[in-house]
């Protein structure tokens, strides 16, 4: 189901029976709009990235650690992977994505924690974590050069700011591997936005991969430290108003992302205690996300990997109907969003602690 069938509160009467965006799109005939496609709809500006009067140690220091990456590792992880990120990591910021539930987080952490982020992106969760004063230690882990790239420049600007004392390092590095730290030497572990990106659908026990990510989450964590999820539900991601536009692009990423039921058995499989799940409501993209238009735009369409799963007919489909609704039906069409939204939240931050006493 993708979301209540209570949608009725600001919708036009008219518009009362298309309750849900399924509804809507159900409605919505490609044959009749195929003109929409020539039809042009203003896109949003670029967002270009923030200048910087200060010099920034971007190229590989001995603050960024080695690659530790296996060839082995690589192939697999090109294997399991369906989004370009060494292409898309060049507006993956430009087009708004925010680091979610950040504040949850640095609420939760020790004073002077020891922080590793794996499958770090380009570093959005590192600048406002590091910068709270909270954490000793911040290390950011992704096997993707062209979001290092991106993250290095961040690391580079907060060890030249002065008003930061934190150890803030980078590395190359898989997270299909064990991973090269001794046991029990972080205090906080997080994983944004990342679990869909583990799952191989090749095979029968297609989760094994985070599986195993968590046991070895649970190796590096000291006694009482805690695991950071972020992640999206079927049913937020249902929500997402061009989710019901793309059906098949839909049902390929929930069958690479675990249900909440899913994701605790497979915790508590690897040890930790103290479950909490707090559902969150605002959008990865930010105020961009409400910001339709920009999905005509490339930019925009890189900030979330469901595109990248859709056919070519699926694509072009979809782009035919939405052209149609912003156009004849935009009211509805934002009221119907902001509604499904409201009824869902966006995502479910996820936090479990290691050793916790009973």
């Amino acid at each position: 189901r993708l979301c209540s069938s209570d949608l009725s509160s600001g919708i036009n009467a008219e518009y009362g029976e298309f309750q849900t965006f399924q509804h809507y799109f159900k409605r919505i005939n490609l044959s009749s709009h195929m003109d929409s496609m020539s039809e042009s709809i203003p896109v949003p500006q670029t967002l270009e990235e923030p200048s910087s009067s200060k010099p920034l140690d971007v190229e590989e220091t001995s603050a960024d650690l080695s690659t530790v990456v296996t060839d082995q590792s690589r192939i697999e992880n090109e294997e399991i992977e369906y989004e370009d990120y060494l292409r898309s990591s060049f507006s993956y910021d430009k087009a708004g994505r925010v680091p979610v539930c950040v504040d949850k987080i640095i609420e939760a952490l020790a004073p002077e924690s020891a922080v590793l982020d794996c499958g770090c992106g380009t570093g959005n969760y590192m600048v406002p974590i590091v910068k709270s004063g909270k954490c000793k230690s911040y290390l950011g882990m992704d096997i993707n050069e062209g979001m290092l790239y991106h993250a290095r420049k961040k690391a580079a600007a907060l060890r030249n700011d002065d008003t930061v004392s934190t150890d803030v390092t980078t590395l190359a590095g898989s997270l299909l591997e064990k991973m090269p730290f001794e046991d029990e030497v972080f205090d906080t572990v997080i994983i944004n936005q990342v679990l869909h990106h583990l799952t191989d659908v090749r095979v029968f026990d297609r989760f094994k991969n985070i599986t195993n990510l968590f046991a070895e989450i649970k190796r590096v964590l000291k006694p009482g430290g805690f695991i950071s999820i972020n992640f999206t539900s079927h049913e937020q991601q249902a929500s997402y108003w061009y989710a019901a536009a793309l059906p098949e692009a839909m049902a390929s990423i929930n069958f690479r992302t675990p249900e909440l039921d899913e994701l605790k058995e497979m915790l508590t499989n690897a040890g930790f205690k103290g479950f909490t799940f707090t559902r969150d409501d605002q959008p990865l993209l930010g105020d961009a996300y409400w910001k339709y238009e920009g999905c005509f735009s490339e930019e925009y369409r890189s900030a979330d990997s469901i595109w990248s799963l859709a056919s070519d007919e699926e694509y072009a489909k979809a782009m035919a109907n939405l052209k149609y609704a912003l156009r004849e039906e935009r009211e509805t069409f934002d009221s119907i969003a902001r509604n499904s939204i409201a009824k869902t939240g966006v995502s479910t931050q996820v936090f479990a602690y290691n050793n916790l006493s009973d």
